[in-house]
């Protein structure tokens, strides 16, 4: 006991001596060495976390005060030196960095002052160093090297933004090369991938937007849904697979995808193929297509579906239930009376299975041609196996008995561990058996998902 306690102890001030190293006073003083190294810009970060969790804390403001200022003086020295030097660029960001630590600083109440002088000094040479960046990005516009105008404009349009036109000149750098790029797309006819690429570009950016439009327009490719067939004697299910992959084609969103009315599709269809079958009917199912304005006719049929039941059934178990009594001695000990009692358990058991069978077709109405054909086998299983009892399946233990009344040389009672970890899941076991409906409109979601999928996959402009 006393060497669990201690153990307690050690294990409370190693949790207290980690958190304390977090506090806003060890905090600081990991700032303050840092400091005495003048690692100031370290030193500053430490400030800046003991500040976080004590605002008012002083010993971090004086700190934060102290290393800041002399952060801020090297950013300024080296500003000093760089514009000596000629190197403008080093220079300006020497000023931001100072100025951003300062404005970082002021976030705590803590004053910090930058003299004018840099002010002017920075102003100075920002305007030259935008002049000449703004300049040379015009001669990389004018050369057509993209990236590199873009880069200077995206400079140029942070560090003064309202700079002359720098915003419309970076539009240029940027989207120029994807606007010619979706332009050559559209003329060999590649209508998504150029849509696409127009898809990057602002609409009011020259002609994007009627271009764009242009490109969704030829790539086009509206489907007519045919009344899917069906071969087994469930009936009705064809009519849900055909309903689903509607509705998950249309909600699916692909810009270039259109779902001609089913309505007119069927009209249309009954009055075409009235007597006939076999390959007239295909053809005639692919010029009813046409006629109603669709580059391709979806077409299925429901070639299987089997449902195999195993209805649940009730198995009687012998075991026995445990009972624990509690005895109160009179000299105030206790002692316990453990008694089994036989008992009658049941084992439930039972399965459902679905197969099911669907092909569809996806066919040109320009060409006849076969685009997308296949057949989907898809099955679900799904059983049960488990012990009930209306006892406590803790206290219940395997074994066998002969007679309930009675006593018999053949009783027993399985000391096995194992063999009561076995009952013990099988009273845990699942109970729910899924029916053949939930089963069937599992896989009917699975094909239509891959049907849909499949659909949505094919680009005519790969063919």
């Amino acid at each position: 006991m006393v060497t669990n306690h201690l153990s307690k102890i050690y294990i409370l001030l190693i949790f207290i001596s980690t958190f304390s190293c977090e506090t806003p006073k060890h905090l600081t003083k990991k700032g303050n060495k840092l400091l005495e190294k003048e690692f100031y810009y370290d030193a500053c970060t430490y400030y800046f976390k003991a500040l976080n969790k004590n605002s008012v804390f002083i010993k971090a403001k004086e700190g934060l005060k102290n290393a800041g200022e002399k952060q801020i003086d090297a950013y300024l020295d080296n500003f000093f030196k760089n514009k000596s030097y000629g190197n403008k660029r080093k220079a300006i960001y020497n000023y931001l960095d100072a100025v951003k630590l300062k404005d970082k600083i002021e976030t705590y109440s803590i004053n910090i002052e930058i003299s004018q002088m840099y002010r002017r000094d920075y102003n100075t040479l920002l305007d030259e160093y935008v002049e000449k960046s703004y300049n040379n990005a015009l001669e990389f516009l004018n050369n057509e090297n993209f990236p590199e105008a873009e880069e200077l404009f995206h400079e140029i349009s942070i560090l003064k933004p309202n700079f002359r036109d720098v915003n419309s000149m970076k539009d240029i750098a940027t989207y120029e090369p994807i606007y010619r790029k979706a332009n050559k797309l559209l003329e060999i006819k590649k209508f998504r991938t150029s849509y696409y690429e127009f898809d990057k570009i602002p609409l009011n950016y020259k002609k994007c937007r009627e271009k764009k439009n242009l490109a969704q327009n030829e790539a086009m490719y509206s489907i007519a849904i045919l009344k899917f067939e069906n071969h087994t004697t469930s009936t009705g299910l064809e009519n849900s697979i055909s309903s689903q992959i509607v509705d998950k084609l249309i909600s699916i969103n692909n810009p270039f995808l259109k779902i001609v009315d089913r309505r007119l599709t069927n009209t249309i269809i009954n009055e075409q193929i009235l007597g006939m079958s076999g390959q007239v009917k295909e053809k005639t199912n692919a010029k009813a297509g046409e006629l109603i304005g669709a580059k391709a006719v979806l077409s299925g049929n429901l070639a299987t579906c089997n449902q195999t039941q195993i209805p649940l059934e009730k198995i009687f178990k012998k075991g026995w239930f445990r009972t624990i009594k509690t005895i109160y001695n009179e000299d105030k000990t206790k002692s316990y009376d453990t008694t089994f009692e036989k008992i009658k358990y049941n084992i439930i058991k039972g399965s459902n299975n679905v197969e099911i069978g669907f092909n569809f077709q996806l066919t040109s109405t320009e060409s006849g041609e076969i685009l997308i054909s296949k057949l989907i086998n898809k099955s679900k299983k799904d059983e049960v196996y488990y012990a009930q009892s209306n006892l406590d399946y803790r206290k219940i233990f395997p074994g066998n008995w002969i007679w309930q009344n009675r006593k018999s040389s053949d009783d027993y009672i399985s000391s096995s561990k194992s063999e009561k970890r076995a009952l013990d899941r099988l009273f845990r076991s699942k109970k729910n058996l899924l029916s053949t409906d939930q089963l069937t409109n599992n896989i009917i979601n699975q094909i239509t998902n891959q049907v849909t999928q499949q659909i949505n996959n094919y680009n005519p402009e790969n063919d």
